[in-house]
């Protein structure tokens, strides 16, 4: 799940119109990561076994999923510029880290 998805929730429950930048940002991100991972497994194989030239290919597909990623991420901001001007407190909707994986064991 992801960090900020109850947001997206209070995002559909006033319907807002952030939702679909959010619901499109989270597709687009989590292609692109996909992408990328299979680019890099699948490269080395098509390399290995000579399957053409795939230099100016591989570097393409990798740039291609990196601007899917970033566009993704861009438009969730955008969702979160929407829920603000809509009147929506975003930051408590952000999940908070546990004490522990914060560092909180401190020493007195």
């Amino acid at each position: 799940m992801q960090p900020d998805y109850p947001l997206y929730e209070e995002l559909v429950r006033r319907g807002s119109r952030g939702r679909w930048f959010w619901r499109i940002g989270i597709w687009l991100n989590s292609a692109g990561v996909a992408g990328i991972a299979l680019v890099l497994i699948v490269w080395p194989v098509a390399v290995f076994f000579r399957f053409g030239k795939t230099g100016i290919a591989y570097a393409a597909a990798i740039l291609v999923m990196g601007v899917l990623v970033v566009l993704g991420n861009v438009l969730r901001k955008i969702s979160y510029r929407i829920a603000l001007g809509e009147g929506i407190d975003i930051t408590q909707y952000f999940e908070k880290p546990s004490d522990q994986a914060a560092g909180g064991n401190k020493r007195r």
